[in-house]
């Protein structure tokens, strides 16, 4: 006979759970269910869990934005109605009060910060465990913003962070313990994409390459640098043409520099678009221009589309990943000069026809090994696998 294989602790939790028939109720949260990466993640999470072992609960503070996500019909959607998040104490606290989840997963930091300042007025026993959106050396570089922050996410149950890169740097700045910062990637549907960007591909490679940037229109994102950047590339390849997706606040100044540039013939920018796999099909390249990031999602779908991939050196995650990849060129620096170098790159060899390409490293982001992830955090912050 084979030895017999003892169960771990995680896998103990879901059999007792599944055999009382009694579902950990859990909240996630966001400021608005707009078209954002991290309410992208919320959406996903709460949708993709499993329903036997999770009642999913989503709590959002403002109106919804364009684009706003979609969620199945088993997720309670909770709104709060505040405007702002800094609004919102109050009825964080009544809504608490009223579903008493057991874990509550804050998505953004700003918003985690709120729900971490709020804990002593919170029922006892609820755990918190938010999730960093971003890198937070680069985001927070204030030292008494680091100090807050830090204080109060020491105090959560456990710190949810996208990549390795960033459990490590939520360790060195905001001094949370290594055994309290757990891994779970964003849930990419690999095959999904690929598909529909099949479906919208351009037949033929005759036409200009076509390079595409997917974001917000907002400083760390860089598009002020890639609009810099394909000044340059226009100047050596005037046939090339850049798309920008995205929406917000920076978009009249990003406008105007385009004018100054004279970028109106190789450059569009066609606000925000609900139908991003049209753009992925169309495109041979993707730039990532960001001055931070965590790991955003543009890119991995962009990666998931088979295009080429430009990117800046926007967080650890994110060089760790494409690093030595074939088909990715990463920026030496976050600067106009050093995107335009890599964009070139990656302009002419697109000019040669290389095709979709793929890319292995996607392979953590697929949704159901992120998806596999996220459960554990979730079992984890709850305190079964404690």
């Amino acid at each position: 006979m084979g030895e017999e294989t003892k169960a771990s602790e995680p896998e103990i939790a879901k059999q007792e759970i599944r055999q009382s028939g009694r579902r950990r109720r859990i909240l996630l949260m966001a400021p608005h269910l707009g078209g954002g990466g991290a309410e992208l993640v919320m959406a996903r999470v709460a949708a993709g869990v499993d329903r036997a072992r999770f009642e999913v609960h989503v709590a959002v503070v403002t109106d919804d934005e364009p684009g706003a996500v979609q969620l199945p019909e088993w997720v309670t959607v909770h709104r709060l109605e505040a405007g702002r998040v800094r609004r919102a104490g109050p009825g964080v606290v009544r809504l608490m009060e009223r579903i008493r989840p057991e874990v509550v997963v804050p998505m953004m930091l700003h918003l985690s910060a709120l729900v971490l300042a709020l804990r002593p007025l919170l029922p006892r026993g609820m755990r918190i465990a938010p999730r960093v959106n971003t890198t937070v050396s680069r985001a927070l570089t204030g030292d008494v913003e680091r100090q807050v922050y830090g204080w109060l996410m020491r105090r959560a149950d456990g710190v949810i962070c996208q990549t390795e890169a960033m459990a490590e740097d939520v360790q060195a700045v905001l001094g949370v313990a290594r055994a309290k910062t757990w891994v779970a990637a964003n849930p990419v549907d690999v095959e999904g994409i690929r598909a529909a960007a099949r479906r919208w591909a351009r037949e033929g490679t005759s036409e200009p390459v076509q390079v595409l940037s997917v974001g917000r229109l907002a400083k760390e994102k860089g598009m002020d640098l890639l609009l810099e950047a394909w000044a340059r590339v226009a100047s050596v390849d005037e046939h090339a043409r850049l798309t920008i997706v995205g929406e917000g606040a920076e978009r009249d100044r990003l406008e105007a520099l385009r004018r100054r540039l004279g970028l109106e013939a190789t450059v569009k920018m066609v606000g925000f678009e609900p139908e991003v796999a049209r753009w992925l099909g169309w495109a041979d390249v993707y730039v990532q221009p960001s001055r931070y990031e965590g790991m955003p999602n543009a890119l991995l779908e962009a990666a998931a589309a088979g295009l080429a991939l430009v990117t800046t050196p926007s967080s650890e995650g994110v060089v760790r990943l494409l690093d030595g990849c074939d088909g990715a060129w990463i920026a030496r620096e976050p600067s106009s000069e050093a995107l335009a170098e890599a964009l070139s790159e990656a302009v002419q060899q697109a000019r040669g026809g290389v095709g979709r390409l793929e890319h292995l490293f996607l392979e953590p982001f697929a949704q159901a090994t992120a998806l596999r992830a996220w459960e554990q955090c979730l079992e984890r912050a709850a305190g079964a696998c404690r």
